[in-house]
């Protein structure tokens, strides 16, 4: 038995085995059951007879089952347990071992009685049971995290997923939380590996009903459409020893936010600030990046002179999209803010005149009421609303996307705020205000605003009430405090409370990528084993941004509060080590897209670097400047030139048999 103050492990007797449950000291109710391996039910309460289910160690496959194998358990110094047993070709052997108040480290060590013993999973599963009640209690978890989910019932989330690996399951004030050993994976870059979480059988199934169950080990798995991953047949394991281990949080708390400070903060901690110390995907200076590549060869291939009336305006002309973006992926103010800073460092007036006409070509764009399309096809030297295939609930031609208005706007505050001797930084500023009006006319009863309006400013109804308010939020925060305009701050604070109240606790943070993209979900879909929304990292960005911008402009502690907590989710999708499971490529410090997509790398770790430089800038936290140097070092790690390459930076391995495509 293990007992501290706050932890109290207690062993089973469940026939010839022993089992576990887990418990916290609550301060005001004291001893409360958290985890348990095993659960009683009752089909009818009236009835004496109970049902009992198990679940421990999965060995599969195996002949003699594995609900309960372990049929030895000792003391292990201290503040441990060693639990042994053996099923079939296996001799399995735990240790747990407290290592802080709430933190327990588990390592499981199977040794096979030959080579070639063919597995398909080695999973630790858990019960969570708070106050060691099943049937529904915990449903719906208060929170709950995956980083990849469900369609149906083989679905698990495996490794291709863990770029900042973590189940955590939370309800009735107490919470659990599992975090798979990194440094173990990479020892074993051959094994599979998978978490998971469920919560649902029918009543009727004879399956555990209305019990949520976290797990995580060795676990087959193949790709399953774009993008899940599902259990896959069992295959030879080489050698005779498989290992691996995982941290384990269990404790009470009020709610997730200080549960997810404490997972990314133990994640940075123990692999993020090492990772960091390598410099590597960094290769060199990052203006050498320009210097050498991008303002040397791809400037020249793709930024266009456009006819702004007597001034000469600029666009990055990508053809694949109909021309010059101004979007919530690729925009212009993004990648102009870079060349403005380096026409002045270097005095190059190429680069400044290129900036400079990125500011003409937008200005020279129509507007209605403030409104304004996101697209310019250089080939019919006309605007289009924005990008077709994101905003079909509006005309993607002449209709209005906020997202991308959105993300325009507040790039422009950045070039208003950073470049205050813009020649034309009165009108950028004008721009912005004109379409803060807009906003706040548009701005529903709720405090959110619509996604999508068509030609005549009609909202759409797809994501009327949505995540996508908050970056409009963030641009009327921001514009509010620049020129003290109560109307624009009543509406951003309006707006902020629609997201505390109806997305934040929600975990609604959905946008067109999540429903109108390469990995669409039905709109309103939630995983159907354990209830989790698909979540977006632009949509949790732009809530980052907005309640930031509210403290900035408010001075109150409780939107920097929910913005942290909200930075917090972000970080749950930067990747906080370089897998080597997947080649020699340095896959640290960038981000992916959403939790049922499969991207390590994608383009948008750049634009996670300024959210993460303000709030260190705010709050002081080294970590976010470490998250920003990070995020910042991976957005150069897909340029195809010489220095990565010998680097082996962007030198990926994905194997057949896991069939994926990076």
């Amino acid at each position: 038995m293990i007992c501290t103050e706050q932890l109290r492990i207690t062993p089973i007797q469940h026939g010839d085995a022993h089992i576990l449950r887990f418990e916290v000291c609550d301060p005001e109710r004291g001893w409360r059951t958290v985890l348990s391996h095993r659960a009683v039910n009752k089909h009818r309460p009236w009835e004496k007879d109970e049902g009992t289910s198990v679940e421990d160690l999965e060995v599969a496959p195996s002949s003699g089952g594995s609900a309960a194998v372990f049929t030895e358990i000792a003391d292990h110094g201290a503040n441990g347990l060693i639990r042994r047993g053996e099923i079939g070709e296996h001799g399995i052997v735990e240790r747990i071992t407290v290592e802080s108040a709430n933190r327990l480290r588990v390592e499981v060590r199977d040794r096979l009685t030959r080579s070639g013993v063919l597995l398909a999973r080695l999973m630790n599963h858990y019960y969570f049971m708070p106050d060691g009640r099943a049937m529904g209690y915990a449903l719906p978890l208060d929170f709950a995290w995956l980083p990849g989910l469900h369609d149906n019932e083989e679905h698990v989330a495996g490794e291709w997923f863990f770029r900042s690996p973590c189940a955590i399951v939370f309800a009735h004030g107490v919470y659990a939380a599992i975090l798979p050993n990194l440094d173990r994976m990479q020892e074993h870059p051959d094994l599979p590996h998978a978490l998971d979480l469920r919560a649902w059988h029918h009543p009727g199934s004879g399956e555990t009903y209305g019990l949520p169950r976290i797990s995580y080990g060795i676990c087959r798995w193949k790709p399953d459409g774009h993008v899940l991953t599902a259990r896959d047949d069992a295959a030879p394991v080489s050698g005779t020893e498989i290992t691996y281990g995982f941290d384990l949080l269990i404790g009470t708390g009020e709610g997730p936010e200080s549960i997810v400070a404490q997972v990314t903060e133990l994640l940075w901690d123990k692999y993020g600030s090492r990772y960091l110390k390598d410099i590597r995907p960094q290769v060199m200076p990052f203006e050498e990046y320009g210097k050498r590549y991008t303002y040397k060869h791809e400037l020249k291939l793709w930024a266009k002179p456009v006819s702004c009336g007597i001034r000469k305006g600029y666009g990055i002309d990508n053809t694949l999209r109909r021309g010059v973006n101004y979007h919530a992926w690729e925009n212009d103010f993004q990648a102009g803010f870079g060349l403005m800073h380096y026409g002045r460092k270097w005095e190059d007036d190429h680069l400044s005149s290129i900036a400079e006409g990125m500011i003409h070509l937008r200005l020279s764009s129509p507007r209605r009421d403030g409104a304004f399309p996101c697209v310019y096809n250089v080939d019919t030297a006309s605007w289009e609303g924005a990008m077709y295939w994101t905003s079909w609930p509006a005309h993607p031609i002449d209709g209005y996307d906020l997202q991308s208005m959105g993300v325009t706007a507040w790039w422009m505050l950045y070039w208003y705020e950073q470049y205050p001797d813009l020649e034309r930084g009165s009108e950028v500023l004008n721009w912005i205000i004109d379409f803060c009006r807009f906003l706040v006319d548009a701005q529903l009863p709720s405090g959110a605003i619509p996604t999508y309006f068509d030609a005549r400013l009609n909202p759409a109804p797809q994501l009327k009430e949505d995540a996508p308010t908050a970056i409009g939020g963030a641009v009327l925060a921001k514009t509010a405090r620049i020129v003290g305009d109560p109307e624009m701050e009543r509406a951003a604070v309006k707006a902020g409370a629609f997201m505390n109240r109806e997305i934040v606790p929600r975990m609604k943070f959905q946008d067109f990528e999540l429903f109108y993209s390469c990995a669409p979900r039905p709109l309103y879909w939630v995983d159907p084993l354990n209830g989790i929304p698909p979540v977006n990292t632009l949509a949790v960005q732009w809530a980052v941004d907005h309640f930031l911008a509210l403290y900035q402009l408010t001075e109150e502690g409780q939107w920097l509060r929910q913005g942290e907590y909200c930075l917090g989710l972000l970080s749950l999708f930067q990747q906080v080590w370089a897998p080597n499971r997947f080649g020699k490529a340095y896959l640290f410090g960038g981000f992916g897209v959403m939790s049922c997509d499969g991207e390590w790398n994608d383009g948008r770790q750049s634009r996670m670097v300024p959210t993460y430089a303000d709030y260190y800038l705010a709050t002081g936290k080294i970590e976010y400047l470490e998250r920003a140097v990070a995020a910042s070092r991976s957005a150069f790690a897909a340029m195809d030139m010489e220095e990565n390459h010998a680097n082996g930076i962007n030198d990926y391995r994905v194997t057949m048999a896991e069939q994926v495509q990076v």
